[in-house]
C-alpha cells in the first residue's frame, strides 16, 4: 500500500500525522481485535506508517530525523503518541477477557462458559479457536512480567456469580489472600458475596475470633470497605 507522490509532497508533517492515525491506525482494527497479528504482517504495516510519516516513497532512501522509537512515544514523555501495531493488537485481544471478567452475564460469554468452560476465575479453552489464540497470548504476556488480568477486577453485581473469598472483586487481591486466618475460619469457603453479606460476618466462623492476628485481621476487616458493602434493590453497593 502506498500513496501517490503529490500527496506526499503537499502533506505537511502535521497533515501526514492526522491521516496516519485517523486512517492507516484505524483501517485494521477489526481483523487486530480478533486475530493475533503475524509479526511479519505486523513489521511490513510500520515499514508503510513509518515511511508515509518521513515521506518515503517505494525504493527511495532519506533520512529519518526523528526515530520511529521516539514517534510512537506518548504525549506526555515528549513523543507524538502513535499507538504501535503490536501493542495495539494486544490491547484489542484483551479486551475480550476483560469483557468475559466483567460481563459475565452477557450471552456471548455463557456461550464461552458452555463451550469451553472458562469463568471468572479460570479462563480455559477447551480446542482450538478463537478464544483459545486470545488466551493464548494473555499467557505469553503474563510469561513475560504482564500480567493483565491482575488489573481486572470482576463487576459484582447482584452477588449472586461472585465468590466471596475466592475472586479478585475488591482490592489487589482475593480475600483469602488478604485475610488468610480469617479464612480459616470460614465454614463455607465458597459462599458467594450476596449470601455473606446477607448476615454478620462472624455468624458463618466456626469458632470465635481469638487475639494476636485473627483479631487483627478482624479489625482490619471492619474497618475496611467489604464492612460497609451492603445490599440494596438486589445490588451490592460498594462503599470506599
Amino acid at each position: 500500500m502506498s500513496l501517490s507522490s503529490w500527496k506526499l509532497k503537499t502533506l505537511s508533517i502535521g497533515g501526514r500525522l492526522t491521516l496516519l492515525k485517523s486512517v492507516l491506525g484505524s483501517t485494521p482494527i477489526y481483523n487486530m481485535s480478533l486475530f493475533t497479528v503475524p509479526k511479519a504482517v505486523l513489521k511490513s504495516m510500520k515499514s508503510i506508517r513509518r515511511n508515509f510519516f518521513n515521506g518515503i516513497r517505494d525504493g527511495e532512501k532519506k533520512i529519518a530525523w526523528v526515530s520511529w522509537s521516539k514517534v510512537l512515544t506518548s504525549k506526555s514523555n515528549g513523543g507524538l503518541g502513535f499507538s504501535s501495531f503490536y501493542a495495539l493488537n494486544r490491547g484489542l485481544l484483551f479486551k475480550w477477557i476483560w469483557r468475559f471478567l466483567s460481563r459475565d452475564q452477557s450471552l456471548w460469554a455463557r456461550v464461552i462458559h458452555a463451550l469451553h468452560g472458562s469463568n471468572t476465575s479460570t479462563l480455559s479453552a477447551s480446542y482450538s479457536s478463537l478464544w483459545s489464540s486470545i488466551i493464548k497470548e494473555c499467557n505469553a504476556l503474563k510469561s513475560q512480567g504482564l500480567d493483565l488480568i491482575s488489573h481486572c477486577k470482576i463487576r459484582v453485581g447482584n452477588g449472586m456469580s461472585t465468590s466471596f473469598w475466592h475472586d479478585q472483586w475488591l482490592g489487589d487481591s482475593c480475600l483469602r489472600l488478604s485475610y488468610p486466618r480469617l479464612f480459616a475460619l470460614e465454614n463455607n469457603k465458597v459462599c458467594l458475596v450476596a449470601a455473606k453479606m446477607s448476615a454478620p460476618f462472624v455468624s458463618s466462623l466456626r469458632r470465635d475470633v481469638r487475639g494476636g492476628e485473627e483479631s487483627a485481621q478482624l479489625l482490619n476487616f471492619e474497618s475496611s470497605s467489604i464492612a460497609v458493602c451492603f445490599l440494596t434493590c438486589g445490588i451490592v453497593v460498594l462503599v470506599p
